[in-house]
């Protein structure tokens, strides 16, 4: 992870891969460091056409395979972002590239700790606040993201509910980024969705 500011955006699994491409293409000119493609619904053939894809509109090196550690490896994306259904980061690290990056998505300070254990290079900590991809669940807030990043220094993306203005709230919890999904793959315009925030978070002036 880089000492930039991060953006990370999340496919939704409700889009097409045109859709995705077109959306991706704009984003990256806003802005955005790192493309999740977390297509749940999605075979292992469908995830290698969509990075395939992907890779003719951005980088190759900015995108990074949600669940499939098979697809990252065979791609040489990025690298995987591991959720609590996938393999452990030990068992992903014999299957990726030298240098791919394994990222796990945790929601408590125990998750945290045992992720850290297993030397992922990212954490993924959400959702902060309240998120229409999570009805009905209580946002966590920054208070217990902030014990996080205070205790540990793998970089922490904050994910959930975030908007332009509340993008200050996240890094001054310690984060290295943030994530987004609806606010910019539902956008209008993804470039200028994309934009707002990479302006919120280079404007930031903390530690």
């Amino acid at each position: 992870m880089s000492s930039t500011r991060e953006l990370h955006v999340i496919t939704s699994g409700r889009h097409s891969l045109d859709d995705a491409m077109r959306m991706a293409e704009a984003a990256y000119a806003g802005g955005m460091n790192f493309l999740h493609i977390r297509e749940k619904q999605r075979t292992a053939k469908e995830c290698m056409d969509w990075v395939k894809a992907l890779s003719n509109v951005i980088p190759l090196s900015s995108l990074i395979m949600n669940d499939r550690v098979d697809v990252a490896a065979a791609s040489g994306c990025a690298g995987a972002h591991l959720t609590y259904h996938s393999l452990s980061p030990a068992e992903a690290r014999m299957v990726l590239k030298t240098g791919q990056k394994i990222g796990r998505s945790v929601h408590s300070v125990v998750e945290a700790q045992e992720a850290i254990a297993a030397k992922v290079d990212y954490l993924l900590y959400g959702h902060i606040f309240a998120s229409g991809s999570k009805p009905g669940l209580a946002p966590r807030g920054t208070i217990e993201l902030a014990q996080i990043t205070a205790r540990w220094h793998v970089p922490i993306i904050g994910l959930g509910g975030i908007t332009p203005d509340r993008t200050t709230h996240v890094l001054e919890a310690g984060c290295a980024g943030i994530a987004v999904l609806s606010g910019i793959t539902d956008a209008t315009d993804a470039k200028s969705a994309a934009s707002a925030y990479r302006e919120a978070l280079d404007r930031w002036e903390g530690k």
